[in-house]
Parts: structure tokens; C-alpha cells; sequence
């Protein structure tokens, strides 16, 4: 009899949902490695996957409150002060711990050992942008050889970018993305005083986090989604927003005003060197997250419009997809007063989401938190083409922000107006 008493206060206090990857993991430990030298890979951290979730909190709770100038992002001080102190302060614990226990997946995480690293490296060398659009590499993905397999990865851009200039092969073993369905883990939320509201709102919120937003790198660009097996029915994205807006109301004791994602449904691939729009054979994740970047490169905005290449860069604002966004002296940066150069960090305004069950997907949503920031004041561009200084930020953030839902819109949903 005790132990039943025991056993129902645990299970009121403590709640586990197993995720599994729907999309590749590109994490990484304590060297940025998703992979180590005894082949094992990396996974989520509760500390990643709380700090991921407290980021997507205070944007929510910071959108509902209508906090969109630039005077506001002072304010996020007082969102986690007034909302969301229950989550622990500088002087106080958090009142909701997060444990999480790791999982064998449904699939190898690897695509190739350490002994075969000089051979994937080699064979990186000799891709060529062709092979991003060849319709039967993309319809058989899943039936490639596993090296094959890895390296359509390097028609993803951010994923060749981080490449670009390595040489060791042995950092094309450890920044290898994990397959989809190869990381599964147990993620434990235990209450430890928290308001039963705040508690199921923090849960939500971590599950929309996993689920939507991401982890890990490349996290706004469809890498790191996780998805819960444990639940009972798949809603939609918009069921459970609406379910988390209802927790949010009695959180901030305010109607709110809903985000508004954009769904594309049979969303495109654009080849922009030939301006041709295809299919996404074989709805693999790779072959979406193929697209999803491709829609965010400045070359696809500027062909997409009908320009040159060599159009001047400054006038198509990719700025609003994150930053840095260049190489060395040339793209975008921050000039500080007294004439100081800095990249700039800042995460995309927009999220970019492929829902997938981790062999196919099908819709891809684009998520906005739109904010208005003093240092995007100070963004300059450079071009490759047009090297003279440009100053980029002439009107409010918003404007490009929806300018950029727009164009990312029209490109993945093949030009038309999804």
C-alpha cells in the first residue's frame, strides 16, 4: 500500500517522453565532434535541450506580449524574472529538473568508421553540384551505399560550408550528422515545486522545442528534429500550438495573439543553376534539407527573381536568415562605433521545419519570431561583385523578415503562391 502511494506521488511529480530523430543530428561534445574516436556518438544534453526549450519560451511569451521594438529586448530580463522564474533565477533553483537517458535508435548513427575517413574524404573531392539533382540518386537515398548516402549531405549548403577548407580526413568522421531514427533518448521532466500550470506549459513548450524548432546545428535549418513516440495521436502543428497558447493565457493572464507558421505542402526543390524547379524525389530528409538550404542561398533568391548572378548581394536580405552569412572581408557584418568589423551572431529569425517521421517527410512549416533589434542598425554588406560598404537596415526588422517569409515561401512551394 505504501509503496502504491509512493510510486502515484513520483509518477505525478515526473513525467518521460521517449523522442526519436526524425531528421539527421549534427550535434556535438565538448570539441563541437558529433562523433568520438571510439566511434559512439554524441547525444542531446538536458542542458541543451532546457536551454533550447527557455529560448523558445521566452520568444513565445515575448511575441504574445507584443514586445517587438527594439527599447522591448530589454524586457527579456523581465520575461524571465516575471514568467519564468519557476525555470531558476541567479538566486534561485529551477523547480523543474530534466534528465535524460540515452537510447539505442532504430539505425547505425554512422555512415562510415574512422578507418574509412581518407576514403569519404577522397570521395568528397570528386562531387559535383549535378549529382544534388540527379532524380535517381534522390529516389534511392535510402538504398545507397552508406558513404553515397553521406555524401549528398555536401549538396546541403551550411553542411559544405562547414567543410569548406578541411583537409583532415578525420574531421570528416567526427562532424558526420547522425542518420535519421539512429538517436533515441528518454527525456525525464520532474517537478520540484513548480506550479502545475507552468509544469504543463514547460512540457508543451519542450516538446514543440524537440519537435519543430530543433537542436543541435543547423537546428533553423531542419537538422535535429526529434519527434515523441510515447504519445497516444500525432497532432498537427497547429493543434498544438493552440494547445500551448491555452497554457500560455493562464501564464501571462492575457488573451494572446498566435504565432502564424506558413505550411508548404509538396514543397519543391530548386535547382537555381538552371532555374528549374523539381520534385523531391523520394521525400528523403536529406533530400529535404537539400532544399531547404538552397531556398535560403542568396545566388537562389537572386535567380529565383529572374537576375544575374553578379547582382549586387546587399539588395536580397538573407541577413534575416542568421548571421555570419560571408567569408572573410566580404557579406554581412556589424560596424561598431569607431569603425570596428564584427561577423555578428544571430540566430534566424526564421525557423525552417520539415515535418518527416524519419524515412519520409512531406509538409515543411516556417516559423517567425519577429523582434525589432538597435544592432541591426549597424549591418553592413560587402559583396563579392560590388566591394564597396552598403548599409542594409533602412526600414523596421519585421519588413525584411516578411519580405524573406515571402521569397522562402515562393521558392520551396516551386514559385507558386502556397
Amino acid at each position: 500500500m505504501i509503496e502504491e502511494v509512493v510510486d502515484k506521488l513520483i509518477k505525478d511529480k515526473s513525467e518521460v517522453i521517449s523522442f526519436i530523430n526524425t531528421t539527421p543530428w549534427w550535434g556535438g561534445n565538448e570539441f563541437g565532434y558529433t562523433f568520438d574516436d571510439e566511434g559512439n556518438v554524441t547525444y542531446p544534453t538536458a542542458n541543451e535541450i532546457v536551454g533550447k526549450t527557455r529560448w523558445f519560451m521566452r520568444n513565445i511569451i515575448a511575441q504574445a506580449l507584443g514586445y517587438n521594438s527594439s527599447s522591448d529586448i530589454d524586457e527579456f530580463f523581465e520575461i524571465d524574472k516575471n514568467y519564468l522564474k519557476e525555470l531558476g533565477t541567479l538566486n534561485n533553483k529551477s523547480k523543474i529538473a530534466v534528465r535524460v537517458i540515452k537510447e539505442k535508435g532504430d539505425a547505425e548513427p554512422y555512415y562510415f568508421m574512422k578507418k574509412e575517413a581518407t576514403f569519404a574524404f577522397e570521395r568528397s573531392l570528386e562531387i559535383n553540384d549535378s549529382s544534388c539533382y540527379d532524380k535517381d540518386k534522390l529516389c534511392g537515398l535510402n538504398s545507397l551505399p552508406p558513404i553515397d548516402e553521406y555524401l549528398m549531405y555536401f549538396c546541403v549548403p551550411r553542411f559544405k560550408l562547414v567543410h569548406l577548407g578541411q583537409n583532415d580526413p578525420m574531421f570528416y568522421y567526427y562532424n558526420q550528422s547522425a542518420r535519421p531514427r539512429s538517436i533515441r533518448i528518454k527525456v525525464e521532466i520532474i517537478n520540484n515545486g513548480a506550479s502545475k500550470e507552468f509544469f504543463e506549459f514547460f512540457k508543451m513548450s519542450l516538446i514543440f522545442t524537440m519537435k519543430y524548432m530543433g537542436i543541435g546545428r543547423a537546428a533553423t535549418r531542419g537538422f535535429g528534429r526529434f519527434a515523441p513516440e510515447n504519445q497516444s495521436e500525432q497532432s498537427s502543428l497547429d493543434k498544438e500550438l493552440e494547445k500551448l497558447y491555452s497554457l500560455l493565457k493562464s501564464i501571462i493572464n492575457k488573451e494572446v495573439e498566435p504565432l502564424k507558421p506558413e505550411k508548404i505542402c509538396a514543397p519543391c526543390l530548386f535547382d537555381y543553376r538552371n532555374n528549374n524547379f523539381l520534385h523531391i524525389y523520394g521525400l528523403n530528409p536529406i533530400a529535404y534539407l537539400i532544399a531547404i538550404g538552397n531556398a535560403t542561398l542568396k545566388v537562389a533568391w537572386k535567380k529565383f527573381k529572374g537576375r544575374s548572378y553578379k547582382d549586387p548581394g546587399y539588395k536580397y536580405n538573407t541577413w534575416s536568415l542568421g548571421l555570419p552569412r560571408g567569408q572573410g572581408r566580404l557579406g554581412y557584418f556589424i560596424k561598431e562605433d569607431g569603425g570596428k568589423e564584427e561577423k555578428g551572431r544571430r540566430i534566424s529569425y526564421i525557423t525552417i521545419s520539415p515535418k518527416c517521421d524519419g524515412y519520409t517527410c512531406e509538409e515543411i512549416y516556417l516559423i517567425p519570431f519577429i523582434y525589432e533589434e538597435e544592432e541591426a542598425e549597424k549591418l553592413r554588406h560587402r559583396g563579392k561583385h560590388d566591394t564597396n560598404e552598403k548599409e542594409v537596415v533602412k526600414e523596421n526588422v519585421r519588413s525584411y523578415v516578411e519580405e524573406a517569409l515571402k521569397q522562402l515561401k515562393l521558392i520551396l512551394s516551386g514559385g507558386r503562391d502556397a
